[in-house]
């Protein structure tokens, strides 16, 4: 079957090389997406174990990302990543399906562990 899939939903190249590089010694394949409808195109066509996933994104936002994945029963984990770490926001995106809020600036390891977390929650079948 092949390594879990990782998709980043980060419009931000800069971000988006972070988090790869801190994904580099986690048993995974890494794709990207720059936008959310290229979020959309990849969660139709494979849907990823897990994606982190930025909330302020060009054309649509993280939360359509994060609604898409609740009503069409995804089984991806979602991890938001945003700047704008306030609790409200966090507490919202949690109670639209997210699985964990990773605030930026973000530490490696911090990315490492939370996606390890949640793939060993979604071999396990947890949604």
């Amino acid at each position: 079957m092949g390594q879990p899939v990782v998709l980043i939903v980060e419009d931000n190249q800069l971000s988006r090389t972070m988090l790869r590089d801190a994904l580099r010694d986690v048993p995974c394949a890494v794709s990207e997406a720059h936008d959310g409808d290229e979020a959309f195109a990849a969660l139709t066509s494979s849907p990823p174990a897990v994606m982190l996933l930025d909330l302020v994104l060009p054309k649509r936002s993280g939360s359509e990302v994060l609604k898409f994945v609740k009503e069409k029963k995804l089984p991806t984990r979602v991890l938001i990543i945003t700047a704008m770490d306030t609790r409200g926001m966090a507490d919202q995106a949690l109670d639209d399906g997210a699985h964990g809020f990773i605030g930026k600036p973000f530490h490696p390891l911090e990315v490492r562990s939370a996606v390890e977390g949640a793939l060993a929650a979604h071999a396990a079948g947890g949604t």
